[in-house]
């Protein structure tokens, strides 16, 4: 089942988990986007922003700059509009929109940031290359994402919960995506004309912020997506369930999940 055919009671579920997700690592993000000289001022394209958490946290952090935000998903569009517009007025723009086929005109952004969106991308080679006629020269791209073979630690280690993510990974491969994308990030940038690329990672854990804030990652309402689409079963969610409950009774429960970010830049032409 797509999320286009969830029901809205799953589409909230789902919002409140990226909410979470967004909570786990923003502190951490914003520093990366410093590093990689994102200004105030910049005019930022913000791809696949779902429900609008990062675009609010944007327009706060870059009082000065103006966010476009583009989702494929009408729910979410639906709801950043209601949530960030009354809000933000000009200064945000919130569009349905595919960055695989774009209507935006060119050369118009400073920054393009793309947040856990590659991973989803049938054709990622070919978002870089939208992205690339979207910025302004010397603009730069900023992509955040995962590799599943680096995804993070838990301690003690939840046997079950492996299974799933290794499950999801293929639910996501037979939908066109990539749960390994961070490693082509580079190489998919380099062969589209960006200029100076660097690669970092972030990493986020559970002495810093709690163990609580990483629950929402080990939501099994969120796993039975995976039933309905055949990739677990109900017995294997619930042993999950009861991993995770024993997890936290350890002393220590420990947790950290890390993301890759790469950055290019679009040459001027005279380079």
């Amino acid at each position: 089942m797509s999320k286009l055919m969830m029901d809205e009671w799953k589409m909230k579920r789902l919002i409140d988990r990226m909410k979470g997700q967004m909570e786990i690592s923003w502190s951490k993000e914003e520093q990366l986007l410093e590093q990689f000289g994102v200004k105030d001022g910049d005019s930022i394209l913000e791809v696949g922003s779902g429900p609008g958490y990062i675009t609010e946290r944007l327009l706060r952090k870059y009082p000065a700059s103006k966010i476009t935000s583009i989702e494929i998903e009408p729910y979410y569009v639906e709801y950043a509009q209601q949530h960030l517009i009354p809000v933000w007025n000009e200064r945000v723009h919130v569009l349905q929109e595919d960055i695989l086929d774009s209507r935006l005109e060119h050369g118009q952004f400073d920054t393009v940031i793309a947040r856990l969106v590659f991973q989803h991308l049938p054709n990622p080679d070919l978002a870089a290359r939208h992205i690339y006629d979207l910025l302004k020269p010397g603009g730069k791209l900023i992509i955040l994402d995962v590799d599943d073979a680096i995804w993070g630690i838990i301690d003690p280690l939840i046997p079950e919960l492996q299974y799933i993510l290794n499950q999801h990974a293929k639910e996501q491969s037979s939908q066109g995506g990539n749960r390994f994308i961070g490693r082509q990030l580079w190489h998919i940038l380099q062969t589209n004309g960006y200029d100076q690329l660097d690669l970092k990672l972030l990493a986020a854990h559970s002495d810093e912020i709690g163990i609580r804030s990483f629950l929402p990652q080990v939501d099994p309402d969120e796993m039975r997506t995976m039933v309905d689409n055949g990739f677990v079963t109900e017995e294997e969610v619930a042993a999950v369930e009861r991993g995770v409950a024993a997890f936290l009774a350890t002393p220590h429960p420990f947790a950290l999940l890390i993301m890759m970010a790469v950055c290019g830049i679009k040459p001027h032409e005279e380079e």
